[in-house]
């Protein structure tokens, strides 16, 4: 028996676990509890200027100086988990898509579209990691060749927190990315280009941002908007998860989103919140424009999932059929923030984002991995569904 039969055959094995696996989260740790820990001083291995810290199943890499430089380090540090997610890309292309021509179409206009300076950091890459730089393209599109993802998210501070603003945040993606519960990691960057370090959270290879947070304590995430705009865009443009990754390095005060949102057209509809240690905005972005989400709440709680909330779109409100039940889950967290109104600190917040949907919560079965944040402290408490609880990453030491 060759050894890619035998790989098929573990493959569909695990397979069969996946809902298991998606069901809930293992029993963890108080996110608050110092035994789980990641910081600066954590035990690293080093290469080059780069070092990784790993706890949990859970990695943080911190690169520095040019693009290139960063990618030589990210390639040698992150070579096992990379050669996995190239591999689980080649099983969605057998398994899920059946269509090589069409994933291949997929990262050429991935490829068309990558800044020169993420070119020089897989050409890097490319030269440690054992992968080519089509290969880590590939690696790069994982998310994009895998399906649309849902999520939700949950933004505390004034008479909600007890303490400073926090946020919850639930990352939901198709079943399949259970087998990528292992590849979760936070990659901090310290370009040599005098830009700001940023810390991105998601999967290995991934080099855009769906959640960052800055060494000015700004963070963002994104929530998937096509329940309520599925437009295409008019013309070629560049994703709007790079376009939100070359933002982080630049944005050092909150109302600079707006800059960037007035500016910048949208490839897809995505919801991008974002905050700083004493407020938070929602944006509602899409190739036709963008508007400001999350009005209808009072101040000091925002909620997203995944349909747009501004009347003024004209847009008609999907059905929680159509939309991953958003209109459901974003209910749910609304009413448990509401109820705690005044009490949510980094503890409750992890008590609301992981009360399933069944019971009145928003986490469900696609529910692959969740975070904690207070940019005030840039604290992040990070859990992989199936994985081995919650680990506190001390990410203001990683920033500097």
């Amino acid at each position: 028996m060759g050894g890619r039969t035998i790989k098929k055959i573990m493959l569909c094995a695990v397979l069969l676990l996946i809902t298991a696996l998606a069901a809930g989260a293992s029993a963890g740790s108080d996110p608050q509890d110092a035994g789980s820990v990641l910081t600066a001083e954590s035990p690293a291995l080093i290469v080059e200027q780069g070092s990784k810290v790993s706890m949990n199943g859970v990695s943080v890499v911190s690169l520095y100086g040019s693009w290139y430089e960063m990618g030589r380090q990210y390639g040698a540090l992150m070579k096992d988990e990379l050669s996995e997610v190239y591999y689980f890309v080649n099983t969605i292309i057998e398994y899920s898509i059946g269509n090589a021509e069409k994933v291949d179409s997929i990262v050429a206009v991935q490829t068309a579209q990558t800044p020169y300076r993420i070119h020089e950091f897989m050409r890097g890459a490319s030269e440690t990691s054992g992968l080519t730089a089509a290969q880590l393209q590939a690696v790069n599109a994982v998310e994009r060749i895998g399906g649309l993802p849902k999520c939700s998210a949950a933004f505390c501070w004034n008479d909600y927190a007890d303490g400073p603003l926090v946020i919850g945040r639930n990352y939901d993606y198709s079943d399949a990315f259970a087998l990528l519960k292992d590849d979760v990691s936070v990659t901090v960057y310290h370009p040599a280009d005098g830009s700001l370090a940023v810390a991105t959270i998601g999967y290995v290879g991934e080099i855009y941002a769906v959640n960052g947070l800055n060494e000015k304590g700004i963070f963002m995430e994104l929530n998937n908007g096509k329940p309520s705009a599925n437009i295409k865009s008019p013309d070629a443009r560049v994703t709007g998860t790079t376009m939100l990754f070359s933002a982080l390095f630049e944005i050092d005060e909150l109302p600079d989103w707006d800059l960037f949102f007035n500016t910048t057209n949208c490839s897809s509809s995505y919801i991008i919140n974002v905050a700083d240690s004493s407020s938070a905005r929602s944006y509602e972005w899409c190739p036709v424009g963008v508007k400001t989400g999350g009005f209808d709440l009072p101040e000091g709680l925002l909620v997203s999932a995944n349909h747009y909330v501004n009347p003024e779109w004209l847009f008609a409100v999907p059905s929680d059929a159509a939309s991953w039940e958003s209109l459901t889950r974003r209910g749910n967290l609304i009413s448990l923030c509401e109820a705690s109104k005044g009490k949510i600190d980094a503890l409750k917040m992890r008590e609301i984002i992981e009360t399933p949907l069944a019971d009145g919560g928003a986490m469900n079965e696609l529910t692959v991995f969740q975070m904690v944040v207070v940019p005030e402290t840039k604290t992040l408490w990070l859990q992989v569904v199936g994985g081995s609880g919650w680990t506190r990453i001390e990410l203001s030491g990683f920033l500097q």
